[in-house]
């Protein structure tokens, strides 16, 4: 099997979760990791065993990836992506994908025009108990799906002193917790139900304070959300965040004319209940399983079912989903979400017109 030559940029969830995938899989090889502070960078590349940079740029220039992998703060995938497209490598960018719809839109016509992969990674979609409850409502077994709700309440900023200032806090880098996991939970229900098409939003922050003393800060990035989307189908899809709780927790809901299905944050879990009896715990499929290994952070073992699609997008020509019209599509209804909450009215989802193959 050849190789597939990849880079990333980010030194943060690029670490903890990227470069072991990448690393694991036989068909890539990760070449360099590029990243903003010097001594974190060669700390990493030396337990990584890969060239280390703080130049992204020249990262490029001198490993010469055939895949680059942008994993930073969100005001940089632009920039980062297209520079990677010019220089002929395929790319695999995280969510949030853009600032806005117009650069998500910019990005996936770049890729387009360039006969690039292109490809977002919202590798939340390979849970066993997500693909499994989504083929059970396509074979019709709740029946006419109505209604999905996803609940989160996550430890992230519950006190000042829980976490300092980061890009995370600040709304011009892209920062706050609809991009970060709304992002993936409006991807879940776009599955679901199909696209969004109008939004009710409260996008707030409820706990504003960032570090203590000197270096103390206040965000201008959401910590909690609370949007309801509607579908052309007459369903609605509710998504409630909430990053200032002392505890994490999720649950996700897909409710049909005859029975719902549940599952829970792991993933690995799945119940379907109909009125008048207890939950029924299904059980998922074989080949849905996915390898996890003691000590693993939990997304190395569905980021790795996304790279193996990159592989076969990149070397065989397959289709590549999740791709960029997926985060088009995704970044036009966080979009339309933030303009709801700050005119506090229903506001409809209007993605850009793309550019299609011809």
């Amino acid at each position: 099997m050849e190789r597939i030559r990849v880079a990333i940029i980010g030194t943060g969830f690029g670490r903890t979760v990227q470069a072991l995938g990448f690393q694991r899989h036989p068909g890539f090889e990760l070449v360099g990791i590029a990243g903003s502070d010097s001594e974190r960078t060669a700390s990493v590349a030396r337990d990584l065993g890969v060239s280390g940079h703080t130049d992204w740029r020249r990262m490029l220039e001198e490993r010469a990836p055939e895949l680059v992998s942008v994993v930073t703060p969100v005001n940089l995938h632009h920039p980062m992506m297209l520079a990677a497209l010019e220089r002929g490598a395929h790319v695999l960018c995280e969510k949030p994908t853009a600032l806005h719809r117009f650069q998500a839109a910019d990005m996936h016509d770049r890729a387009l025009a360039a006969d690039r992969v292109a490809a977002i990674n919202h590798e939340f979609r390979f849970f066993p108990a997500r693909q499994h409850a989504l083929a059970l409502v396509r074979q019709g077994s709740i029946g006419v799906p109505r209604r999905g709700e996803i609940l989160g309440r996550y430890a992230i900023w519950p006190r000042p002193e829980s976490r300092g200032m980061t890009w995370l806090s600040d709304r011009r880098r892209g920062g706050g917790i609809l991009g970060a996991l709304g992002s993936h939970h409006t991807d879940c229900l776009r599955l679901f139900f199909g696209e969004p098409r109008r939004v009710q939003a409260s996008v707030r922050v409820d706990q504003p304070l960032r570090g203590v003393g000197p270096d103390a800060g206040r965000a201008t990035a959401d910590d909690a959300c609370t949007v309801l989307y509607e579908f052309d189908s007459g369903a609605t899809g509710l998504i409630d965040l909430n990053a200032t709780t002392p505890y994490r927790w999720e649950r996700f809901e897909i409710h049909g004319a005859e029975a719902t299905l549940r599952w829970d944050e792991t993933g690995y879990h799945l119940w379907r209940i109909v009125p008048g009896r207890d939950p029924e715990a299904l059980e998922i499929p074989a080949e849905l399983a996915l390898e996890r290994r003691d000590g693993d952070p939990a997304l190395v073992a569905p980021f790795t079912v996304l790279i193996e699609r990159l592989r076969r997008a990149i070397r065989n020509r397959e289709p590549m989903t999740p791709d960029f019209t997926d985060a088009v599509a995704v970044q036009s209804a966080l979009d339309a979400a933030r303009e709801a909450s700050e005119s506090g009215a229903r506001v409809d989802v209007q993605p850009p017109v793309l550019t299609t193959r011809r």
